[in-house]
């Protein structure tokens, strides 16, 4: 997979990376272009392209190790380390999304047994170490709804209904409607509701999907020389009342599935395709569910059910989801020109 990381590394204007030569490809990690940070990344490569040589582990599991060691390096600038992790999450995505599905049910397994622990460790390292030194050196704090004041929680309302209230379409789950489609990459919360109003208990699911035009890390104002954020999907959950007027809400979940990029085609599926993005996934299997660690089993079997994903392939994270988007965080405290 090292030239797969290479491919997919070439710096781009959007992600702010820097190739150093016409033959040099690095991580997309988008370390600012400089000299040092581009020794840095062709450091970082070096050293995945020697691990992967002398381990007889498979390769995307090398490189997970050797990418969470990176970003644990103490003696590596902190937004390094965080975009490091950042790409730890790339990198497996694109393993889930593009090599896994030519496996075997089996191999898949054991490799995917293999990584959990690993983004469980990730997602420690996140929690208790970088997320504290961003706030400490870099005056940026990303916070749960529970550690917001009642001044930001007004703000956050207001943003909710101006900005985010319209982008939202809540699908009903329930046997008069069909599972819903679940595009790859997207964030979703599934929204258990019931009428107590109305005499009735628990109702089915809701959908909601987090909108993917808006940014992963929502500002808040904040004194001067300090900077607050809160996640996206924390944004949409926090004010849900206002999507269910006169409903219960009884839990909300977060999940994440990815979907195969290839595979074979027929003529109609073609066709789909030429209608756009979505429709090219129709025929696409799931092959990765990410759940947050509060969904009870029996949650996490219906999921796997409708989605057609076996159950070892669905994991639970003890942390964000998609945490690919660190690199954004990263550049929030230092913007590449």
């Amino acid at each position: 997979m090292t030239r797969d990381l290479r491919d997919r590394s070439r710096i781009s204007a959007e992600q702010g990376t820097a190739t150093a030569s016409s033959d040099t490809r690095l991580p997309a990690y988008a370390v600012p272009v400089d000299e040092e940070g581009i020794t840095r990344a062709r450091a970082l490569a070096a050293g995945l392209k020697t691990r992967l040589q002398s381990s007889q582990q498979p390769a995307p599991v090398v490189e997970a190790a050797y990418l969470l060691s990176e970003a644990r390096d103490q003696d590596c600038p902190l937004l390094e380390r965080i975009r490091i992790l950042g790409l730890l999450a790339s990198v497996l995505d694109h393993y889930f999304v593009d090599r896994a599905p030519a496996l075997s049910e089996e191999e898949q397994g054991e490799i995917a047994a293999s990584l959990d622990p690993l983004l469980q460790q990730s997602y420690v390292e996140l929690r208790e170490k970088l997320l504290p030194a961003l706030s400490a050196e870099n005056g940026i704090e990303v916070r749960r709804p529970h550690e917001l004041t009642i001044g930001h929680r007004e703000y956050l309302r207001g943003f909710f209904r101006q900005q985010l209230y319209p982008m939202l379409t809540p699908l009903a789950v329930d046997p008069g409607h069909p599972f819903p489609f679940i595009s790859s990459q997207s964030i979703n919360l599934l929204v258990h509701l019931s009428s107590p109003d109305l005499g009735m208990g628990p109702l089915s699911y809701a959908r909601i999907k987090v909108p993917r035009l808006m940014s992963r890390f929502v500002s808040i104002p904040s004194p001067a020389k300090r900077r607050l954020y809160i996640w996206s999907e924390d944004a949409v959950t926090s004010f849900l009342d206002e999507l269910f007027p006169g409903m219960q809400i009884e839990s909300v979940f977060l999940f994440r599935v990815l979907r195969a990029s290839g595979g074979s085609r027929n003529g109609d599926e073609l066709e789909a395709q030429s209608r756009g993005f979505r429709h090219q996934q129709l025929s696409s299997p799931v092959v990765r569910l990410e759940v947050e660690t509060s969904m009870p089993d029996s949650v996490v079997e219906w999921l796997s059910s409708n989605l057609r994903v076996p159950l070892q392939l669905c994991f639970r994270s003890y942390g964000p989801l998609a945490l690919f988007q660190l690199v954004d965080l990263a550049n929030l405290a230092h913007p590449l020109e």
